[in-house]
């Protein structure tokens, strides 16, 4: 009798576990995986964000060459960069152009201010640049560039212009 008793235990503790088990699981299903699934979108959606702050929005991959202009700002800037450890001073030579979309809706509206605000990107060139040590500067390139983007199309307020050109030689 002692030996089938021990059966019928373990059969019990046994079955237990297997609920307990169950309950867990629906628990994990119910809880944890839609909230799992929610931080997933909030994430693609962040990492979206951050890839259209940095490469424009999606519609600029669609764009034909005559779809975009080319703006060269009139002046070659002369930037000092950031001093690097050896305390020298460093210089850039910068020459920079806008693509623009023709096809934008504020195209029209927006692209004769261009001209006009033209030292003000020239100032949010020299700004950027001056963030950078001369080592940095090849390095680091595209988010120089990016930011530029960024900063440009914050101060417009729109993104007709979806690409930014630069052009440089550094030196002491």
């Amino acid at each position: 009798m002692g030996n089938s008793m021990k059966k019928s235990f373990l059969t019990v503790i046994i079955l237990a576990l297997g609920i307990v088990n169950m309950i867990l699981t629906a628990v994990i299903v119910f809880a944890v995986v839609p909230t799992t699934m929610r931080t997933n979108e909030l994430i693609s959606k962040v990492a979206s964000t951050i890839d259209l702050e940095i490469n424009g929005s999606p519609e600029n991959k669609k764009l034909s060459i005559e779809d975009i202009e080319e703006y060269k700002l009139s002046k070659d800037l002369t930037i000092n960069l950031k001093k690097s450890s050896d305390n020298t001073d460093h210089y850039a030579l910068v020459t920079a152009s806008l693509s623009i979309n023709k096809k934008s809706e504020d195209y029209a509206k927006l692209q004769p201010l261009v001209a006009t605000n033209e030292s003000k990107i020239n100032e949010m060139i020299q700004n950027e640049f001056a963030k950078y040590t001369m080592d940095e500067l090849y390095d680091k390139k595209d988010v120089i560039k990016g930011n530029i983007l960024a900063a440009v199309q914050e101060y417009f307020g729109s993104d007709f212009i979806i690409g930014v050109t630069i052009e440089y030689t550094a030196g002491s």
